[in-house]
């Protein structure tokens, strides 16, 4: 969020790497003279690639007032051409071909059509816009309203056909991370507090379980201090809060709304990814005092114990994880740079470098398409 992201370690700093796969198809037909022999040319494959949406909020003196998106496709290491958004871009979402990204200076939500690089609809959001959710049917977005100077207290639900906000649902102060559980019947919301540049107010230390069909928080989960991200199992078994104050991770168990220990970590996480099975919980961790600056931390979800965790880069903001489960991604804002890490064998493999900030990051696998003359291709 807007936060201006002035420290590497991204102690005050939050982002919501919020997970989408979109799997684009291609179909192929051929007709033939009635008078020739049917063909045994088969079509040639579409190839398939692995693309990252990411945003930029500038770096430097700057950070704090980008308002880029970047198609990044991860196969071919080409970088798109920024789209311009909404200033600060601190959250994003994919559905249904599009990309939503909230814009916390702008207090806006972009709607970006993927097929065509553009945005199509700039949408109304409460006060300074930190996390954004879809649901499954891309009928509605739930913004967290984080707010600066006063706090922002709501979550406020966005009609996508006809761009209507609803009625805003109270929650805990200075909400960011937004997830939604698998059935679409509640969010959990991050409630960070004073967390970001110019907030006056406490650090948060809750989570708030709020019912959509009724539109109410329903209750409110103790975590640690400065919950700013979480991400829901793909069960919907078990919602994991990172606690960035308090270097932790808690498990929150859906079923009985009970939180469960806290799991330590080696610095102050920044955004959370399980794998597509649900056993695994990849996250990343943002301190001077690691090496490079950040780490990928493995943790066990049956055990609720972390791994030895991966060196990536400098200032890690989000993580997602590939369709298929392959690899992880990690938008590194500190190093202006995209890190791989094939997840069988845990190798971190070369950056890529994106400028200006990288920050909220979602992956899906489109077809590949030609180079425009706009993107180039980036080294490691």
């Amino acid at each position: 969020m807007s936060r201006r992201p002035s420290t590497p370690d991204g102690r005050r700093r939050r982002a919501l790497g919020v997970l989408g796969a979109l799997a684009l198809g291609a179909s192929a037909c051929s007709s033939v003279a009635s008078s020739s022999p049917p063909s045994t040319t088969r079509p040639r494959p579409v190839p398939v690639d692995l693309v990252a949406y990411v945003t930029t909020v500038g770096s430097g003196s700057a950070a704090g007032t980008g308002d880029g998106l970047v198609r990044v496709d991860l196969t071919t290491r080409r970088v798109g051409a920024p789209i311009t958004v909404g200033t600060f871009p601190a959250a994003i979402a994919l559905a249904a071909g599009r990309a939503y990204t909230a814009n916390f200076e702008s207090n806006t939500v972009s709607e970006v059509l993927l097929a065509s690089g553009r945005v199509v609809r700039t949408l109304a959001a409460g006060s300074g816009p930190a996390g954004i959710a879809v649901d499954a049917d891309a009928s509605r977005a739930y913004v967290t309203d984080a707010g600066t100077t006063p706090l922002g207290t709501t979550l406020t639900p966005i009609a996508l056909g006809d761009a209507k906000r609803g009625t805003p649902i109270a929650v805990g102060a200075g909400p960011e991370g937004v997830a939604l559980t698998p059935d679409g019947r509640e969010a959990y919301v991050a409630d960070t507090g004073a967390a970001v540049t110019g907030q006056a107010g406490a650090i948060g230390h809750s989570v708030s379980v709020v019912d959509l069909a009724a539109g109410r928080t329903v209750r409110t989960v103790a975590v640690g201090n400065a919950p700013e991200a979480l991400a829901v199992s793909p069960d919907g078994s078990v919602v994991y809060v990172a606690n960035a104050n308090s270097e932790s991770v808690t498990p929150i168990s859906t079923a009985s709304g009970a939180p469960g220990a806290a799991i330590a970590l080696p610095g102050p996480p920044q955004a959370i990814a399980f794998t597509p099975g649900g056993t695994t919980a990849w996250v990343a961790v943002a301190s001077r005092a690691l090496p490079l600056g950040g780490e990928l931390v493995p943790i066990d979800v049956a055990t609720g114990r972390a791994g030895s965790p991966l060196p990536v880069c400098a200032g890690p903001s989000a993580v997602a994880i590939a369709p298929g489960g392959a690899s992880a991604w990690v938008s590194c804002f500190g190093a202006n740079e995209l890190v791989p890490v094939t997840l069988a064998t845990r190798k971190v493999g070369p950056p890529l470098k994106v400028p200006g900030g990288p920050y909220a990051l979602a992956l899906t696998t489109e077809r590949r398409v030609a180079p425009a003359p706009g993107p180039h291709k980036s080294g490691g």
